[in-house]
């Protein structure tokens, strides 16, 4: 995109998220214009005194203006909730190897393996546990940060918003998992649309 046309849509863009009443760490943006229909936001730090919010070229020339306004005040209620840390993202891995471990004892008859591989799967296991409560804590955040953004621009911006997300996204097509972030279409649904 050539760069008077960026900044016109980063200008129009800008007055658009202008009209949202997001918390003061996030008024006032600065915005660019990135590929696809994506948006991120970056928080304010003694690097960059404003926060920089990035969205996609087609969200900004395909969208209606409540779309934009309903995806960006998503995101921007994300970023103000947070994300929960991932953990268990190592159990895998270590059931994997503990397994490998626990073989070979009983293979070799050696015991410290066997011992070895056993605290192995214990720990995999209580790793996993920690995977799942984690990957429903981020469950909660995202339907969390629908619920806020539905708050600041209106239930239907927000309904409006991921409807045009998900018409343009090809994950959402494969049915969630439940170590996976909830589909666009779990969220509307949850949404009670």
């Amino acid at each position: 995109m050539q760069g008077s046309h960026a900044e016109s849509y980063a200008q129009l863009v800008r007055d658009r998220v202008a009209e949202i009443p997001v918390p003061d760490q996030f008024r006032d943006p600065d915005v660019l214009i990135g590929d696809g229909h994506t948006v991120t936001v970056a928080r304010a730090d003694q690097d960059r005194p404003r926060p920089v919010l990035t969205v996609g070229e087609r969200l900004a020339v395909e969208a209606p203006r409540d779309v934009v306004k309903g995806v960006v005040a998503v995101h921007v209620a994300r970023a103000h909730l947070g994300s929960p840390s991932p953990t268990g993202q190592w159990a895998p891995t270590l059931l994997i190897f503990s397994g490998v471990f626990c073989v070979f004892g009983l293979a070799t008859g050696l015991a410290p393996f066997l011992f070895i591989g056993g605290l192995g799967v214990i720990g995999g296991v209580l790793g996993w546990r920690a995977r799942i409560e984690a990957a429903h804590e981020l469950r909660a955040r995202v339907h969390e940060a629908d619920e806020l953004a539905a708050s600041w621009v209106g239930r239907q911006s927000v309904v409006d918003g991921l409807r045009w997300l998900a018409d343009r996204s090809e994950a959402d097509a494969r049915p969630s998992r439940r170590l996976d972030p909830p589909t666009f279409h779990d969220r509307l649904a949850q949404l009670g649309s």
